[in-house]
């Protein structure tokens, strides 16, 4: 159980990081989730 907040957490972070979440039901069965995030500028790349 829980308040089904997870997945509008994550999308909001995503989208505020510049990047999107999405499901996707596969005809397959199943569900996947997934998170798409820019990539960093390579100068801040190697500081972290």
């Amino acid at each position: 159980g829980g308040w089904g907040l997870g997945l509008s957490l994550v999308r909001q972070i995503a989208l505020r990081h510049g990047g999107r979440a999405w499901c996707e039901a596969p005809p397959e069965g199943g569900t996947l989730f997934a998170v798409e995030l820019p990539a960093a500028p390579q100068a801040e790349a190697t500081r972290a």
